[in-house]
């Protein structure tokens, strides 16, 4: 869907986030729940801004996520 990070969003979705890192979606969503990971909760909705997204993997690139 998106090729290009300009392309992207302001916030991501964790379909999004599916889609960018090729992840199911219980994956997806337990990342998203996890504590270090950078989401925004609104109400039921969960949010990830782009750059907070790319920050975070950028730092965990060597490291077991959860």
């Amino acid at each position: 869907m998106y090729k290009k990070y300009e392309e992207l969003p302001l916030t991501l979705t964790p379909a999004d986030i599916m889609e960018i890192l090729k992840i199911s979606k219980n994956t997806a969503y337990t990342l998203c729940n996890s504590k270090d990971f950078p989401t925004i909760k609104v109400g039921k909705l969960i949010r990830i801004r782009k750059d907070k997204f790319f920050e975070w993997l950028e730092n965990t690139e060597h490291n077991k996520v959860y």
